[in-house]
């Protein structure tokens, strides 16, 4: 009896083992309502690269043919770590700390290749980006601006930032732009100190919105409690954001009455918000010409639907950062079109940049058909909304699993690549891909191991540095595009 009580444990290993054998042969590629279960190959750490199912070759080969029909059909038509994890890494990659945060190994093996970084031009309907390229003909007499939008790895203005930067020193614009009143990645954010009030209730495409109450341009919306503020800091990160000659508050619903405000932590002022339930613009100037901080304190609560506050000095570019982290670009569903199109009077935008994607490969669908026909909505309701704007699709970039030894190109990455340059051929919108711009196949590994790093460990998010490159080859796309349009 003792003998048989022994041999249980070793029994149910065996059984455990050949259990999960069975398992991970049976269900390999299995679809279950539209999701494919990935195979299991429990021996993948031991294999060398020779002996992999996942043969790189092909599917690059296949990503290519893929890329030359979708172009052409362009042409006749005109992703994973949870949330907060993906929040800590992009934290620690912006941080003001970031130098000493990061370690790299300053004599990486030879078979690491350095980045391979491609000049891609912008493709798709370039005649639908007549409205920007016009717009920056007569940049020193207007204000242009443009709206980057995007899920965690445009967080922390990185590199919406560097977009700025390159757009402001070729064609005028000093300022950060628009600034929501409360926002997730202050911490981080190194272009604009942002502080407030813990009392403001937040309302955005990322939290739901069961009282249908109007969401802004950025997709957020804020209503306060009697004393809840928000301030403003320039930093001196980008020579063009040191200072600002006026601050533009953007509301709707107020009541009568009236909001305090103070410029460099000078005494406070008040300025009276007009009541209506259309987006209005309250702009607020300085004495001296210019400031490098502002507070705003609201009197009492519900006093206003407040959406944020645009930071200016003169004609030229402004680049607004809009993250949303954790979205696929569907969230635009959840903004009325009468509120864009409100924003779309008050701000003169000639550019929407689209920046999603790695969220939509992070559920492990087999088939982006249904995501395909919701982005091809969303893209003609901002062009009904934004008549007189040009749109660009940012398409995916690189990401990388481990495959053996090595990380490699996930292969839901070129399959969404795919469908994204099919969604700016249905919708007659640009398209410019940031996977060829970072080299292609199999570059995030090299990016993760340059030095310094442009990729974080996740394989995943740009590093500091890594945004920085990334928002100078959209920019310089957008400059070469607007040249050779002339």
């Amino acid at each position: 009896m003792q003998e048989n009580q022994i041999n249980k444990p070793v029994l149910l290993i065996g059984l455990t083992i050949l259990f999960i054998l069975l398992l991970a042969h049976f269900i390999n590629g299995v679809t279950i309502f539209g999701y494919t279960v990935k195979p299991v190959d429990l021996f993948m750490d031991i294999k060398p690269d020779s002996l992999l199912s996942y043969n790189t070759t092909n599917l690059r080969k296949n990503y290519c043919a893929n890329q030359k029909s979708s172009l052409e059909r362009i042409k006749l038509n005109n992703a994973s770590l949870t949330a907060d994890v993906s929040f800590n890494l992009l934290k620690e990659a912006f941080s003001t700390k970031r130098e000493k945060s990061f370690k790299f190994n300053p004599n990486p093996p030879a078979e690491w290749a350095a980045p391979k970084f491609n000049n891609v031009p912008i493709s798709g309907n370039l005649d639908q980006m007549k409205y920007f390229f016009d717009a920056l003909r007569n940049s020193k007499n207007e204000k242009i601006r443009v709206a980057h939008y995007g899920d965690s790895g445009v967080e922390g203005d990185a590199i919406t930032a560097n977009i700025r930067q390159d757009l402001q020193n070729e064609f005028g614009g000093t300022g950060v732009g628009f600034l929501s009143i409360t926002s997730q990645d202050i911490t981080f954010r190194t272009t604009t100190h942002m502080s407030f009030s813990n009392n403001w209730q937040t309302i955005s495409v990322l939290t739901g919105n069961p009282q249908n109450i109007p969401l802004g341009i950025s997709g957020f919306v804020c209503l306060p409690q009697a004393g809840s503020w928000v301030k403003y800091e320039t930093t001196n990160w980008m020579p063009y954001l040191k200072t600002f000659s006026e601050a533009k508050l953007f509301y709707s619903n107020a009541k009568s009455s009236s909001i305090k405000y103070s410029f460099n932590n000078g005494g406070d002022q008040t300025a009276n918000l007009k009541p209506g339930n259309i987006v209005k613009e309250l702009t607020l100037k300085p004495q001296g010409g210019s400031a490098n901080s502002i507070k705003i304190t609201a009197t009492m609560s519900d006093q206003a639907y407040f959406y944020g506050v645009s930071l200016e000095s003169g004609n030229g570019v402004y680049v607004d950062n809009f993250p949303w982290r954790g979205n696929t670009g569907l969230g635009f569903e959840d903004i009325a079109e009468s509120s864009l199109m409100q924003f779309s009077k008050l701000m003169n935008y000639k550019l929407i940049i689209l920046s999603f994607g790695a969220n939509e490969t992070s559920f492990g669908s087999s088939d982006n058909n249904w995501y395909a026909n919701q982005m091809i909505s969303v893209i003609n309701n901002l062009k009904k909304a934004f008549p007189q704007t040009s749109i660009l699709i940012i398409g995916v970039g690189d990401r990388s699993i481990k495959r053996g030894m090595r990380f490699v190109t996930d292969p839901s990455i070129p399959k969404l690549l795919k469908v994204q340059q099919e969604i700016a051929a249905k919708t007659g919108v640009a398209f410019w891909s940031l996977f060829d711009a970072m080299g292609g196949y199999n570059s995030m590994e090299s990016w993760v191991n340059a030095n310094p790093p442009l990729a974080l460990m996740d394989y995943t998010h740009p590093s500091w540095q890594g945004a920085a490159k990334i928002g100078n080859m959209i920019a310089q796309a957008l400059i070469d595009a607007y040249n050779k349009s002339k």
